[in-house]
């Protein structure tokens, strides 16, 4: 069972990541851990009817086998299925960024935007999912709240993009701003007061900080945009409301920039994103204290003119009104300083405006000299901070001008005006964008971060991640699994071994392949091979491998993309054959024009990636595909890698896509005998409730698309599938004729997925409980009340176990002889 969380007290970005990620995730049970927040707790009577929330107390956990996590990474967070952390996979979709003691997801995506929605919803619209109108409408108010209306510093294009296409979903923008918009209780309002009356200032390095403290029996809810409210009116960068409520006391910080509110927090135990947190302490006035002396600490340095001015400026030398104004208009000024060789260096004049030169024109003063006409210029040295520039503007009519020593003598270096003050400048200083192989190893799930970073200390050469963990970590996507590549030197044994040891789990070896899978207690599979590089003997035949470095074995790859690899003992992106440039343009590419030939179910594993991705074949891929479809190649191709492609296939979401995109490029026929079936039975197919979910959706796909040939059951012979499917074919086949079949037979999955799929108007008879012996029958039969009434239903449901009786009749049949006989023997 595949549940979703998120976090107590749900927020509207919460519940509607949940609703996202339940469409996501069909067949998963959307558990609510503690309570509503504040304005959902008005709409649930209108929720209860439309979503189904159920309890956490009613999730028997021993039954959970995997965790969808949105809107938290934080273990602490989600109740009870803390106990789960480390026992089953979890994938973590989140817009807080990592920190240490997160959960170690095995997948997701996490990523600092606005709100989680705007995380969720590409993915949806990848798979060609849609939302109703309510539906929409919730996660639009995810986004909304989460971001202030698309105002606050987290706010991305992404958070927009997610606003325009919920919109066009359905999203009620007017309802959205109703549930939204603060509604403070009297509880609220007693302690907004109390925080006006206790507010104070803390500046440090031009930094105000807003410290304000209140106190109130017991717990009152949707505080958190007090703190908003709060910065507005104090005009403040940052805000820490102390809230004592009850028995606990909550921290709640925000910060409008430089101010890493997360980690700030994190110094006791809180956590969020760079621009909101909260946390709860004990001791408050040493967790204040412990917060303002390591301010400093998370404070990113203050912007300077240096860094914010635009440079170099541009100068005008004395001359008349009418050229200094020709000079301004030419180059599209609005002023420039005026400036004269000076002892050590050059000396500023002042400003000359356009403004003012075109008076002095008009006045016929255009032959005068521009220096009688200049305003006054204010200059400031490079290194001031940014947060005292305000009032020199206003002194300066909206411009300062920046000057320094340089070598000998003293220049002009750059001018700052209002509009710089507006200009987006890079967060953190530098702006330098983090090296690619850093960026992949934060694009991974937290679990397989760890992972990689324990091997990189304890293994400092020779190990790579490969494949699709590169690729989907590039489109910020990720998996179950890794794939590593050991370069000669490094063994497969000593490395399952050391993971084994440092994080629990199990592995296996195949030493004949010099290959190793390990599972690790907390979901994630990493799969472990030699480097080593193939020779094909012969068209489509199992490759010869032999050991060989890692340029080797990204050559035997299938495309570019996932011929790229990481090298964790210098963070170096390898990448031969241009996968980056693909991936961008999301092209999927062969490494070579008989790659499809020598291995024709690369075809199909091309498919299945292009509609998962949204990519499409590139040009030599389509060159490259008659050859491997010509009778003679598929003649001597691995049936049971076919074979094993096609299963992979229908375990995607998108798998009715890359059937269709396989029909598209007339491979579906030569590779398997099969004509692409019409759509719409498989949208009836849903995940069985039974343990052995994806087992049974693949084979009810599967029984499904086989249906619809020509020759089913000699196709799925011809296919080398298991005796149990080629048996459940029969019996569909035999229902499509009208035969009977034993409804009994039909009810268990696969079957009964396919069935109704097949024909949805005989659900009711396949679904409808069987008739069983009861007491009341024996009755009509005569016999009297009283224990052998019991004796012989005891009797009668023996033989049901037992297979001896099989319908209503049949028992009835065996109940007479019973009373008849009068010895109540079994038959």
């Amino acid at each position: 069972m595949r549940v979703v969380v998120a976090h107590e007290n749900l927020d509207f970005d919460a519940l509607g990541s949940m609703v996202l990620a339940g469409k996501l995730f069909p067949g998963s049970l959307l558990a609510l851990v503690g309570g509503l927040e504040g304005p959902l707790k008005d709409l649930a009577p209108l929720l209860e009817d439309r979503l189904d929330l159920v309890p956490a107390a009613e999730i028997s956990l021993d039954k959970v086998s995997e965790v969808v996590l949105v809107d938290n990474a934080r273990p602490e967070r989600i109740g009870p299925f803390k106990a789960l952390v480390g026992k089953v996979p979890f994938l973590v979709f989140d817009h807080h960024p990592k920190a240490p003691g997160d959960v170690p997801a095995v997948g997701g995506r996490v990523q600092a935007v606005g709100a989680t929605v705007s995380l969720l919803l590409p993915l949806l619209l990848e798979r060609g999912l849609s939302l109703t109108p309510l539906e929409a409408t919730l996660a639009y108010a995810g986004v909304w709240e989460d971001t202030g209306g698309f105002s606050f510093p987290s706010t991305t294009a992404l958070d927009l993009e997610a606003g325009r296409l919920l919109l066009e979903m359905g999203a009620e923008a007017w309802r959205v701003r109703e549930w939204v918009r603060p509604h403070l209780s009297e509880e609220a309002r007693s302690v907004l007061k109390a925080l006006l009356r206790s507010a104070r200032v803390v500046e440090r390095e031009g930094f105000r900080l807003l410290v304000a403290e209140a106190k109130e029996e017991g717990y009152v809810p949707a505080l958190a945009p007090l703190a908003h409210t709060l910065l507005d009116l104090h005009e403040a960068e940052g805000v820490l409301l102390v809230l004592r409520l009850g028995k606990e006391t909550l921290l709640i910080a925000r910060s409008k920039a430089r101010l890493d509110v997360a980690h700030w927090l994190g110094e006791v135990g809180g956590g969020g994103h760079p621009r909101a947190a909260f946390a709860r302490v004990r001791g408050v006035k040493g967790a204040v204290r412990r917060l303002l002396q390591s301010l400093l600490r998370y404070l990113e340095p203050e912007p300077t003119l240096g860094e914010a001015m635009t440079a170099p400026v541009e100068t005008l030398a004395p001359t008349s009104v009418r050229e200094a104004l020709r000079l301004l208009e030419e180059r599209g000024y609005g002023a420039m300083p005026v400036v004269v060789p000076g002892g050590e260096g050059v000396r500023v004049l002042g400003l000359a405006r356009r403004r003012d030169l075109k008076k002095a024109e008009r006045l016929g003063l255009g032959d005068h000299p521009v220096e009688g006409f200049l305003a006054r210029a204010v200059v400031l040295p490079p290194q001031t901070p940014l947060s005292q520039v305000l009032p020199y503007l206003k002194e300066g009519g909206g411009r300062v001008l920046v000057g320094g020593r340089v070598g000998e003598g003293w220049r002009l270096l750059g001018i700052f005006t209002r509009t710089d003050l507006y200009r987006k400048r890079p967060m953190g200083g530098g702006g330098e964008e983090k090296p690619l192989g850093e960026r992949i190893l934060e694009a991974l799930p937290e679990g397989a971060r760890r992972v990689l970073l324990a091997l990189k200390e304890a293994f400092p050469q020779g190990l790579y991640l490969v494949g699709g963990a590169v690729r989907d970590a590039l489109l910020l996507r990720s998996g179950p699994d890794i794939d590593l590549v050991l370069e000669p030197g490094a063994r497969v044994e000593a490395v399952a071994r050391f993971l084994v040891e440092r994080f629990g789990g199990s592995f296996a070896l195949h030493y004949a392949f010099g290959t190793g899978r390990v599972r690790l207690p907390f979901g994630l599979v990493v799969d472990l091979a030699e480097s080593r590089e193939e020779v094909y003997p012969y068209p489509g035949a199992l490759p010869q491998v032999r050991p060989a470095p890692i340029a080797k074995d990204l050559e035997r790859r299938d495309y570019t993309v996932n011929a790229m690899a990481l090298s964790l003992a210098t963070g170096e992106l390898l990448d031969p054959y241009g996968g980056l440039k693909d991936l961008e343009a999301r092209l999927l590419r062969p490494l070579h024009p008989l790659s499809f030939v020598e291995d024709p179910s690369r075809i199909v594993r091309g498919a299945r990636l292009a509609a998962r991705l949204s990519f499409r074949f590139a040009e030599e891929a389509l060159k490259a595909l008659p050859p491997a479809l010509l009778p003679e190649v598929l003649k001597t191709a691995s049936r049971s890698r076919l074979k094993d492609e096609l299963l992979l296939t229908l375990k995607e979401e998108t798998f009715y896509q890359a059937l269709a995109l396989l029909e598209g490029l007339s491979a579906l026929k030569p590779l398997y005998g099969l004509a692409l079936p019409p759509e719409e039975p498989f949208g009836r197919l849903r995940p069985s409730p039974e343990e052995d979910q994806e087992r049974h959706l693949v084979e009810s796909r599967l029984l499904v698309l086989l249906y619809f040939q020509e020759e089913p059951l000699a196709r799925a012979e011809t296919l080398g599938l298991p005796k149990r499917v080629q048996e459940g074919l029969s019996l569909l086949l035999r229902a499509g004729r009208g035969e009977e079949v034993e409804r009994e037979a039909l009810a268990k999955e696969p079957l009964k997925g396919a069935f109704l799929a097949l024909f949805p108007e005989r659900a009711q008879w396949l679904l409808q409980r069987p008739r069983i012996l009861r007491g009341r029958d024996l009755l009509e039969l005569g016999l009297k009340p009283g224990p052998k009434v019991g004796e012989i239903l005891r009797r009668v449901a023996e033989a049901r176990a037992r297979g001896e009786v099989k319908t209503f009749e049949e028992e009835l049949e065996l109940a007479r002889k019973l009373v008849g006989d009068g010895t109540l023997s079994a038959p």
